[in-house]
């Protein structure tokens, strides 16, 4: 097989460097049951998984469920003490962070705040790594994942073509965004639900994902085949 050399990677955070999926799936069944829309967890990681607050709340509006008007204030603050003292890495992905920053240039793009990016970065441990410079949010263009805007933002960013770019994502969200600006994309599954693995495969294999991978490992040695 021949490789395509790439010297940008542009990690998701939520499920790709960080266990935050089922975290934030746990806080927001537990606020929309709160406020009479009952909801699984399970359910919420299925449904909202790697879209954006603002994604998520229009969804549920346009559902005609009335929301109140501090909705996302509220998930912050539901979530705040969960992402504080249950936060963790994922083992083995600061390996691949660390090869990558080695080989090229790195960047992350996730849907979260700012704020809230950076803050989960410095508790996981991958500050050092990945400083605030390298942190791109969804608020900081006009439509966050799955639109192209993010991704398109930081190529403008770095100067960089999407042919020398490749993406890694957990969500169909995330890689639609990556597709739909042109870029390579890896998909991971180390952090998916067993629940929801078959379908995410099958979604991930629609949308042209180069591969798909379910260790760590085997993302290293994947994103080392196209490091130059």
């Amino acid at each position: 097989m021949t490789f395509t050399t790439k010297d940008l990677v542009i990690f998701d955070n939520d499920g790709v460097l960080i266990d935050s999926e089922k975290l934030a799936a746990r806080s927001n069944a537990e606020l929309l049951t709160k406020l009479g829309y009952p909801i699984t967890p399970e359910e919420c990681e299925e449904r909202f998984c790697g879209y954006s607050d603002r994604a998520m709340q229009q969804m549920l509006l346009d559902e005609g469920f009335d929301l109140p008007p501090d909705f996302i204030p509220q998930m912050y603050e539901v979530s705040k003490v969960l992402f504080e003292t249950e936060l963790e890495p994922i083992s083995g992905v600061r390996d691949v962070v660390q090869l990558a920053t080695g080989q090229g240039k790195v960047a992350v793009a996730s849907n979260a705040p700012r704020l809230n990016l950076i803050k989960n970065l410095r508790t996981t441990g991958y500050n050092d790594l990945l400083p605030p410079e390298l942190c791109f949010s969804g608020n900081d263009v006009a439509r966050p994942k799955p639109a192209p805007d993010l991704h398109e933002y930081i190529l403008y960013r770095f100067d960089h073509a999407p042919a020398q770019t490749i993406v890694v994502e957990d969500s169909p969200a995330g890689a639609k965004g990556a597709r739909a600006a042109g870029i390579d994309f890896i998909a991971v599954l180390y952090a998916v639900a067993p629940h929801m693995k078959d379908q995410r495969v099958q979604e991930f294999r629609d949308l042209g994902a180069m591969a798909i991978l379910d260790t760590p490992e085997e993302l290293r040695e994947t994103l080392g085949r196209y490091l130059g």
